[in-house]
């Protein structure tokens, strides 16, 4: 009886399956700073002012009031008394205009904590972000 020289595997090759793991890793990373997080809020809306209808997070700061009060930046919640740092960090790495998109309940107050530590950090002008009556439709 003649013997094949060479036996047949019945494995699987997960040479295939870590390569295509690894090419899945690497686009979640690359990916996962470019998504936007953004708090709940829902700014008041009004059919006057400037039409913006992208903020260029290379060049703005966006500073970001829920209707509870919470201050958040690029998705990481900050305290009104470090906004004047973050501000200022802000200015010295180029982003030369700052926003403040406040929830239509949101308290006055801290809308008023916001841009005064906005100012403190160097913005002399800030913008404040509200919805087209537009959008609401």
């Amino acid at each position: 009886m003649i013997r094949p020289r060479y036996r047949q595997f019945s494995t699987i090759n997960v040479t295939n399956l870590v390569d295509v793991t690894f090419v899945l890793l690497v686009i979640f990373m690359l990916s996962a700073p470019v998504i936007h997080r953004s708090a709940d809020v829902r700014p008041p809306s009004t059919d006057q002012g400037r039409i913006i209808s992208r903020l260029d997070p290379g060049t703005a700061l966006l500073v970001e009031i829920d209707a509870l009060g919470n201050m958040t930046v690029a998705g990481e919640q900050v305290s009104p008394s470090d906004l004047s740092l973050l501000a200022a960090e802000a200015i010295s790495r180029g982003r030369t205009e700052a926003f403040v998109r406040a929830d239509g309940e949101a308290r006055y107050t801290v809308l008023a904590s916001a841009l005064t530590e906005l100012r403190r950090g160097g913005y002399e002008n800030v913008g404040l972000v509200q919805e087209s009556v537009s959008e609401q439709h």
